[in-house]
This record gives structure tokens, C-alpha cells and sequence, in this order.
């Protein structure tokens, strides 16, 4: 059975799930997506950032802690007017296992109404896992295509399958240089020139793209907007003040409030502990706040609404501990 392959793969700071929680719920905002979208996604690449917004994502954009039972293809509800849901974030099939997406939506194309986007984005700490990260990026654009049967088409429909992407964000681009490298299904006539449309064989591309230092790829300003978001040491005032200044972005209180928990636990604040696993403390001073207990991780968690399968894994807490911490505390659960 496939779970999350290892808990440090769904961990952007170390094993630290506050941040984590933070960042994918921040990366749910259409006001990051819709520049995603614009740069990784071909369909938008001449849309405005304000259309690829309000125009074609569609309905609001849910992340993966808050799971969605397998039977069910709309179980996420609203939690905000700038957020995506309507889309399984967790993908179960009885011979295949479970699938947990970071953050999986919708979005329709400028050209043609008819066809659909399905995009998933995923946020890696790094690049350097056990596995070929490019490998894992591969089945999930598989699953994203399997997972359609029963939902957008049934039997031999195949016409109506859609198109789909999984781009991958990484925060330790090589030699700190960012990048965004495509992979695609290509038509290659190798004797005669019988061709077929591209839209029946264009179904499913990888996205990867490395994130390097903020303002260091000063040509691509999705990188450089990344970079600010994950990478820079610049404290939620100055990323506000930037963010508004070069990319119109305009954070709502709640934006704010992710941004600052993942300026006090950025990306290299956490030292992992060493053969024996445990904390052994963050490493830059006054950034890195008091040392939290797993009671008020748990609480900390809870508060921000994850879902409870989630903050097992993030906490290794039983179910059983977490809702009496809840009870305690007058949270729901």
C-alpha cells in the first residue's frame, strides 16, 4: 500500500509540518497559482496574470491537508473566496494504493471551454530524495489520469479524458541557478507521415522547476517570486512590501499571517537531528522562536484546520491524543 513516501518527502523546512501546512496553504491562494499557472502551464503563457485568476482556475483550490475520502469527488468545502476546491486531493484505488496531492484543481482553457485542465502542484523541500523525484512526478501525471474513470468519463469514453499536469516545485535548485524544465509526450512519424491531433496524445506533462536564491533569475519572474516566497531571509514585512511592489499581489490577513509562520521557521532554520532522529535546535538565533512541544504543534495544527490524518503523520500522535488535546482546548477537530 502507498502512503506518503517517507514523512520527510511532505516536509518544505525539515520536519517541520507548521511550515509546511503554511506553505501549501499559501501556494492554494490564486494569487500565487495564477503565476504558476502563466509560466508553467502552455495554454496560459499569453493570458494576464489577473485573467489566469478570475478567469479560468476554477472554483476554489484545496491542499492535501484536508483529505477527502476516496469515494467521494467533491468532498472538500469552502474555506475562503481565494482559495480552490471541488478536486480529490487524495486519490485511492484498492490495487494501486493512495495518492496524496499537494494541492489539485481545475482550470479551463482561454481557447476552448470544453477542455479542462487538471493540475496538481507539489512542494519539495529538495530535489535529492531515495527515488528519481522525476519518476514519482510521472505517476502522479498517471494517476491524475486514471483517477478520471468514473468521474469524467465511463467505459470506452476515452474522448473525454483530460489534460493534465504535475509541476513540481524545488527548493534547492543545482548551483543555486533556478530553472523550469518541461516533459511531455511527443509525436515522432518514424516511417511515412501518418499523424494524429495533438490533443489526443498531449495529454499529461511534468513540470519541474528549481527555485533558487529570490532575485537571483532576474528573466523569470515566477522563479524570482518563489524565491521570495520560500527562499529569501527577507522578514513578512519586506516580502509583503515586495510582493505588492513587483508582482501586484496584495496578501488578505490570513496570507499575512502564513507568511510570517513560515518566516520563523524558513527553510534552513531547521537542523535535523542526527542518528538518533531528535531536535537538536534551530541554528539562526532570535528568527527561530521558542522551541515548540508536540502539545502545541498539535494545537498549532489544529488551529490551522488540518485534517486529522494529517497531523498523525506530521506528529506521530495517536487519533485518540489529538482530540483530547482538541476537547481541552475547545477546538474542533
Amino acid at each position: 500500500m502507498m502512503d506518503y513516501d517517507t514523512i520527510d518527502d511532505v516536509y518544505l523546512a525539515g520536519k517541520n509540518p507548521e511550515y509546511d501546512a503554511a506553505a501549501k496553504k499559501l501556494l492554494s491562494s490564486k494569487k500565487i497559482l495564477a503565476w504558476i499557472l502563466k509560466y508553467c502551464v502552455e495554454e496560459f503563457k499569453d493570458c494576464s496574470i489577473a485573467d489566469i485568476r478570475d478567469r479560468y482556475i476554477i472554483g476554489i483550490p484545496e491542499t492535501a491537508s484536508v483529505p477527502a475520502l476516496p469515494d467521494e469527488t467533491n468532498a472538500a468545502g469552502k474555506i475562503g473566496a481565494d482559495r480552490i476546491s471541488g478536486e480529490r486531493t487524495e486519490d485511492t484505488s484498492v490495487t494501486e494504493g493512495k495518492v496524496t496531492f499537494d494541492i489539485r484543481f481545475r482550470a479551463i482553457t482561454p481557447r476552448n471551454e470544453l477542455v479542462q485542465l487538471i493540475i496538481n502542484i507539489e512542494a519539495q523541500r529538495s530535489r535529492h530524495t531515495y527515488y528519481p523525484l522525476l519518476k514519482r512526478a510521472m505517476y502522479y501525471v498517471s494517476r491524475l489520469i486514471s483517477s478520471q474513470y468514473g468521474v469524467d468519463f465511463d467505459k470506452a469514453q476515452y474522448g473525454k479524458i483530460k489534460k493534465v499536469y504535475s509541476i513540481w516545485l524545488c527548493m534547492d535548485a543545482p548551483d543555486d541557478r533556478g530553472g523550469i524544465t518541461r516533459y511531455r509526450m511527443q509525436e515522432e512519424p518514424e516511417y511515412g507521415n501518418i499523424l494524429d491531433e495533438k490533443e489526443n496524445y498531449d495529454l499529461q506533462q511534468v513540470v519541474m522547476v528549481y527555485v533558487a536564491h529570490a532575485r537571483a533569475d532576474m528573466e523569470n519572474r515566477l522563479l524570482n517570486l518563489l524565491g521570495e516566497l520560500f527562499v529569501s531571509e527577507d522578514d513578512a514585512s519586506r516580502k509583503k512590501a515586495e510582493l505588492i511592489e513587483h508582482y501586484d499581489i496584495d496578501l488578505n490577513e490570513n496570507e499575512e499571517r502564513l507568511v510570517s509562520t513560515m518566516c520563523n521557521l524558513s527553510v534552513g532554520v531547521y537542523v535535523r537531528g542526527r542518528e538518533s532522529g531528535e531536535q537538536i535546535g534551530f541554528v539562526k538565533g532570535e528568527k527561530s522562536g521558542m522551541e515548540k512541544t508536540s502539545n502545541q504543534i498539535v494545537l498549532n495544527l489544529l488551529q490551522m484546520h488540518m485534517g486529522m490524518d494529517f497531523i498523525k503523520k506530521a506528529t506521530g500522535r495517536s487519533e485518540e491524543d489529538i482530540k483530547k488535546l482538541a476537547e481541552e482546548n475547545h477546538l474542533p477537530v
